[in-house]
């Protein structure tokens, strides 16, 4: 007989945070329907996160993903501005934090790192608003994987779904027919959140801020514990948190995405996108572009992206200024306010060099005058894309094959200033298309692709949106049968983008 491999038993899960902070993490149990079933299992990061695929796929495995294994399970509490407006008490309406995986850091023997497993959609919890089921439709659960799974390839920090499921119930959203519902399992480095501090802030002891300032330190950022005082600590956290979400935001604007909702409780300390629902990438180029049906003011437009950032920043410098210097407030506004300037300043710098990379130009050692030309070539750029509504990624990746879309009257001038830029940077042809090989995806979720695949999701037909994710998680290689997924029809223009997760 050959001898049977031993079953994979299910992994263990910790729950430092949640037992940790009694007062922001509350007890809730999913509501997870009998039935419901796996739809799609994200293998690659399973393997990363060293889990097995079998079980997982197994019905103990699916009661693992879904909060039914045996372990406690939780809601978390944040605050947030929304849309400007404070809301002391949000939290996890309508999902569960699973658990914290443990993984060893590579080559590191000594050291291990954590991640979050939540639970989207999974039924009411104690901070549901009235009238909420805490369900989510199967299509928001579908796009957060499409597009957690983009922006990874594409290299941005980001959270991921690890599976999406489908429950066998139908909620009512913007259709007037009820739509199937679903569940994503999100894998996060962390949620904590600039909306977590404020929660603390406003409704639990001062010294749970400071005991938050050390969790997020040695969670993210281990190298800065050792800082001598308390202040010390709060201070790094800021800078730390503020230098994670320059490099996050100048990655975005390099890509033609917009978030969508960017209110401090979807602002993570880590430095990951998050909970970004209403998203969408750029198709015909527009600075102020917004595609979230609630930003009816277009606050978290394009253009307003790194700006409305160092709000958010702001926000979370004011929860920690009794900690940054207790006895002097004075001091820790003035030292809080230079960590924000730091970050406009280096978000600008971060943008600028990311714009550089996708037009085959290295600053590594250029001189000021030599990125002060790229920055006005740039914007200059981004304002003829805007005038004439070019296509934001087809541009780039079309110069990068050696055509450019810009019309014929203003084309030579163009590509002359590019070439003298491409000389004052001192790059070789060689060079230069390496780094717009690396900076120009060819595959992006297209706004109208991605919405009529989500449309046949609810028809029983995965295929289109499968066939999506294949493209978008190896964006910079083309492949046969896709060429629908590289360009996007005018009409996509007017597309509006829903929150449904």
């Amino acid at each position: 007989m050959q001898p049977t491999e031993p079953r994979a038993s299910a992994p263990v899960l910790d729950h430092t945070y949640s037992e940790g902070f009694s007062g922001l993490a509350q007890h809730a149990k999913p509501d997870i329907p009998q039935g419901t079933r796996l739809a799609w299992l994200n293998e690659s990061l399973a393997q990363e996160l060293g889990l097995d695929l079998a079980w997982l796929r197994s019905e103990e495995g699916i009661a693992w993903m879904t909060g039914r294994g045996g372990a406690p399970t939780y809601a978390l509490a944040y605050s947030g501005y929304q849309f400007g407006q404070l809301s002391p008490v949000l939290g996890d309406g309508r999902a569960h934090l699973i658990g914290e995986l443990v993984l060893p850091l590579r080559g590191v023997s000594d050291r291990n790192t954590r991640v979050d497993l939540h639970l989207k959609g999974s039924g009411r919890t104690p901070f549901s608003r009235p009238g909420s089921d805490g369900k989510a439709p199967l299509s928001a659960a579908w796009r957060e994987a499409v597009i957690g799974e983009s922006l990874h390839a594409l290299g941005v920090p980001t959270s991921r779904a690890l599976a999406v499921f489908e429950t066998g119930e139908r909620v009512q959203r913007r259709a007037p027919e009820p739509e199937p519902a679903g569940l994503v399992l999100r894998v996060a480095s962390s949620h904590l959140r600039v909306g977590t501090f404020q929660f603390a802030q406003y409704h639990c002891e001062p010294d749970v801020r400071a005991q938050l300032v050390d969790y997020a330190l040695a969670r993210h950022y281990p190298n800065l514990v050792e800082a001598e005082t308390s202040g010390e600590r709060a201070l790094s956290l800021l800078r730390a948190v503020a230098q994670s979400q320059a490099r996050l935001m100048a990655s975005w604007q390099a890509l033609g995405f917009v978030h969508g909702v960017l209110n401090t409780d979807n602002v993570a300390l880590s430095g990951e996108a998050i909970d970004f629902g209403p998203c969408a990438f750029i198709d015909a180029f527009e600075r102020d572009k917004v595609f979230s049906s609630i930003d009816r003011q277009g606050r978290y437009a394009y253009n307003h992206q790194p700006g409305i950032t160092a709000w958010n920043l702001s926000r979370f410098a004011e929860t920690l200024l009794d900690n940054i210097d207790p006895e002097e407030p004075n001091r820790a506004i003035h030292l809080a306010t230079g960590v924000i300037s730091e970050f406009e300043d280096e978000v600008v710098n971060l943008q600028i060099e990311a714009f550089a990379a996708k037009l085959g130009l290295e600053l590594q050692g250029a001189g000021e005058d030599v990125r002060a030309r790229v920055a006005r070539f740039g914007q200059m750029t981004l304002g003829l894309l805007e005038r004439h509504l070019l296509d934001f990624t087809g541009f780039f990746r079309s110069l990068t094959e050696g055509s450019c879309l810009l019309p014929a009257g203003e084309r030579q001038a163009w590509l002359a200033q590019w070439e003298e830029l491409k000389s004052a940077a001192d790059v070789s042809p060689e060079r230069a298309k390496e780094l717009m090989l690396a900076h120009n995806p060819v595959y992006i979720p297209r706004n109208l692709a991605l919405d009529a695949a989500l449309r046949q999701v609810e028809r029983g037909n995965q295929q289109p949106i499968e066939e999506l994710l294949t493209a978008v998680s190896k964006p910079f290689e083309r492949r046969d049968g896709l060429d629908y997924l590289e360009a996007a029809p005018a009409e996509s223009r007017f597309f509006t983008s829903f929150c449904g997760t």
